[in-house]
């Protein structure tokens, strides 16, 4: 695995890790901000006395009187009434908690549309609102069971019977504070639960009060695990981790892959450097021959922008453009003077005989094309084919400049090593004939900056 993916591996990995972390802390605030958050709504008429609860609305509240009971003797007006006028009611106010979080908090205000008299209330705390006089007089009732009267200042009227009610006018209000006692505990209101608080109250016979209104004040609680961008965080967290648990594991695969990759190489590169040292061994004077070349060949790759594993191809490939020469005569190899004919053409037969030794060659692409291009000339007139120009692979081109070099460069048996100068005389003769012009001028400036070494 190349640096580059590394880094966009990284990269990616780091990116997602940081939006997985914005997302868990924005559902932190979603839900802090979701259970601070403040919810009323205002009902009365129908939609407050209605039978059936509304299960659309996140928390419900309907209002369902029972059955009459007593009635009582008031005479509110001083009319000098001699039979009951007021009847008592108990109102069941039904809570419904719709939803999958906790309700954390609520009370209502109930504001009555007529004259009303409190009797009694269960479980949660009540506040009195009362106006008289063009005042508001205002008193918390802990439990309207237990009322006493002498300790608060609010308009109370006793009925024939003598027991105490408070008054309520068109107008008033009171406000019903739910307990959290363990023995009547409404509030919180669980998730899809429900409570139902209630009030005893006399109204004028044959009247009803359902035209009050009632103004519901309430606040959720959600746990963090409910919030859904909480949840989608740690799905996404759970899938990251498994990706990056992958992602290891084929990394030290890779890794280990590389690994044996390395090793696989360098026994390819042994291997082919001990062959071709057999090769060049044949004759003490191209000793290292290959080597030599193999080098030339991937400064000039490097420098057409080959690089990794195709620069290596290619290397390997230069080193063995003379393996052909294993089934040469050493006589013929070694000799001194001019080849006859029928030695040069033995001679030549080595990129033949490259080609086919190398044609089974298969962990390499394209290998015999070095050991049987390279002596193509670019001018058409080289062997063994005759190919010339952008017909002769490039590899076998580059090689052919390379190898021209080296022969140029190394004392031979029929004569000594040429001088830089003659050197780079005799490669801009044939730029164009024997060598691509291109590939030429790479290694005339190799030779004239001294990258590659002459004397």
């Amino acid at each position: 695995m190349n640096t580059q993916v590394k880094k966009r591996i990284i990269t990616g990995f780091s990116l997602s890790f940081i939006i997985l972390i914005i997302m868990l802390v924005w559902s932190v605030i979603k839900t802090d901000a979701y259970n601070a958050e403040a919810h009323q709504r205002t009902l009365s008429g129908e939609e407050l006395f209605s039978v059936e609860e509304d299960r659309s609305e996140d928390l419900c509240i309907r209002i369902a009187p029972r059955s009459n009971t007593w009635t009582k003797l008031i005479d509110l007006k001083g009319e000098g009434l001699e039979e009951p006028d007021f009847q008592a009611f108990t109102y069941d106010f039904y809570l419904s908690n719709n939803t999958d979080d906790e309700v954390a908090d609520y009370t209502y205000t109930f504001t009555f549309d007529r004259d009303v008299l409190l009797m009694s209330a269960w479980n949660g705390s009540i506040e009195i609102h009362q106006n008289r006089d063009g005042r508001e007089y205002t008193a918390l009732v802990p439990d309207l069971r237990e009322f006493d009267p002498t300790a608060y200042d609010l308009d109370i009227v006793e009925a024939d019977d003598g027991e105490v009610l408070i008054h309520m006018a068109s107008g008033d209000h009171l406000v019903y504070i739910p307990s959290s006692g363990e023995n009547a505990m409404e509030i919180p209101i669980q998730a899809n639960e429900g409570v139902t608080p209630g009030i005893i109250m006399y109204i004028p016979i044959g009247e009803d009060i359902n035209g009050s209104t009632l103004t519901l004040d309430y606040t959720f609680n959600r746990v963090l695990e409910s919030e859904p961008l909480f949840r989608i965080s740690l799905a996404a967290f759970g899938l990251w981790s498994l990706a990056l648990i992958i992602c290891l594991i084929v990394v030290l695969q890779i890794r280990k892959y590389s690994v044996q990759h390395e090793h696989d190489l360098e026994m390819i590169k042994e291997s082919i450097e001990t062959f071709t040292g057999f090769i060049d061994a044949k004759d003490p004077y191209t000793n290292g021959h290959s080597n030599r070349v193999a080098e030339y060949t991937r400064l000039i790759a490097e420098e057409l922008g080959f690089s990794g594993e195709e620069l290596d191809r290619i290397y390997y490939v230069a080193l063995l453009h003379d393996c052909g020469k294993i089934g040469v005569p050493d006589n013929i190899l070694s000799k001194p003077g001019r080849l006859t004919e029928e030695e040069f053409e033995i001679i030549k037969s080595h990129t033949t005989r490259g080609g086919e030794i190398l044609s089974s060659f298969k962990s390499l692409s394209d290998v015999d094309e070095g050991a049987l291009y390279h002596h193509e000339r670019y001018d058409g007139k080289g062997y063994p084919e005759g190919k010339a120009g952008e017909d002769i692979p490039l590899i076998a081109r580059m090689i052919c400049v390379a190898d021209s070099f080296d022969a140029m460069n190394s004392n031979r048996v029929y004569r000594k090593k040429l001088s830089k100068e003659a050197i780079i005389a005799e490669i801009e003769h044939n730029k164009g004939t024997q060598f691509d012009p291109k590939i030429a001028d790479i290694l005339l400036g190799f030779i004239r900056s001294g990258k590659v070494e002459t004397d």
